[in-house]
């Protein structure tokens, strides 16, 4: 008898797992607050911490993501198609549905050939609900401060705008602000809080297109205020890699500048470059040429772990383990529950840091 109820609860459960969604269940939009990785090993993120706002959309066949409250331009899609409770992504990825159940969405990341170390579990509610929740949390008051899950957002690019007020004229100078769009009076009066310059016609430049920028903003959903303030940090950069500027709202920090912009993105996409030769190299059977490009992939972008895994399966696979055993050390004091697995598994107990060798 109770192998019976075993069995019959393995059935219900296995049926629970493998339903199938219906598309219309993911529709809509969905906004990230929490994220995980699927091992529990510890986030190696390019932004450092779990905070950063993400934006999943879903269209019929087509899935959107979107980095930046206030550019919804930036967003990039491609279709998916769902099997039972998988949207699949591409022929080797895709997410897992967990969980969706009113609005609420748990994803899980699934990559062919990728451990449970490198993939991710992300955390939605529904960004409807989340923006009236704010605004019942602020009613009362017809004079208000945005954030990134309550904001509006941009028709085109307010970076843009800047970076063509001044062509090529940049030069390295720092501001902070208050942007206050008047939606009463349809203008925006920008304030300057702080600015490192002594050159004033450049602060007089930024005022002038930011209170130019009413027509950009798409305002609908804050139709029932008077104001909406957004605080803002701006840079101006001149080296020899790059110019230009950027620009972030909802803060008065510069750190917190650097840190949405995630580091040079020119630097990036240059380990990217030498990781892809990685591979390449590595499926050519060039270790050595591999071993090379993965070095100079995690020496340019460190966020790149997988850069350091793969140079330490080589090592393995070539038999030089003590290199091996270096970098899976590294992972180690990363808190990567894999790097920590290799290294008690494969490597003698001596003179690393954390106890290996």
């Amino acid at each position: 008898m109770t192998k019976n109820i075993l069995l019959i609860f393995l059935i219900i459960t296995i049926k629970l797992h493998c339903q199938k969604i219906n598309i219309s269940e993911l529709n809509g939009d969905w906004i990230k607050y929490k994220i995980e990785m699927k091992d529990s090993s510890s986030l190696i993120d390019r932004f450092l911490t779990d905070s950063s706002y993400v934006k999943y959309s879903f269209k019929k066949s087509e899935m959107c993501n979107n980095g930046n409250p206030t550019h919804q331009i930036s967003e990039v899609c491609f279709p998916f198609s769902i099997n039972q409770n998988f949207i699949q992504t591409s022929s080797t990825s895709g997410y897992e549905i967990e969980r969706i159940k009113n609005d609420t969405l748990i994803l899980c990341e699934r990559i062919s050939g990728m451990e449970n170390d490198k993939l991710k579990r992300l955390y939605f509610v529904r960004e409807q609900k989340l923006f009236n929740e704010i605004k019942e949390e602020k009613a009362g008051s017809k004079n208000q401060t945005a954030n990134k899950f309550y904001t509006p957002t941009l028709k085109s690019s307010l970076m843009l705008e800047l970076n063509k007020a001044f062509k090529n004229k940049h030069s390295n100078f720092k501001v902070k602000g208050v942007i206050t769009i008047d939606l009463k009076n349809k203008k925006i009066i920008t304030v300057i809080n702080y600015s490192n310059t002594s050159d004033s016609s450049k602060v007089k430049r930024i005022k002038k297109v930011i209170n130019k920028s009413y027509k950009l903003w798409k305002l609908n959903r804050f139709k029932h205020l008077e104001t909406l303030e957004m605080p803002f940090v701006l840079k101006d950069e001149k080296a020899k890699t790059f110019r230009g500027i950027s620009m972030t709202f909802f803060t008065d920090s510069f750190y917190q500048l650097d840190h949405f912009y995630g580091g040079d993105t020119r630097v990036i996409q240059k380990a990217g470059e030498y990781f892809n030769k990685g591979i390449k190299s590595y499926q050519n059977k060039d270790y050595e040429n591999s071993i090379k490009n993965f070095t100079k992939s995690y020496e340019l972008d460190p966020k790149n772990i997988d850069a350091l895994y793969n140079r330490a399966a080589i090592y393995f696979k070539t038999g030089e383990l003590e290199s091996a055993c270096k970098d899976w050390n590294e992972l180690s004091k990363l808190g990567q529950k894999r790097g920590i697995e290799l290294l008690k598994n494969n490597c003698k107990k001596t003179t690393y840091n954390n106890g290996y060798k």
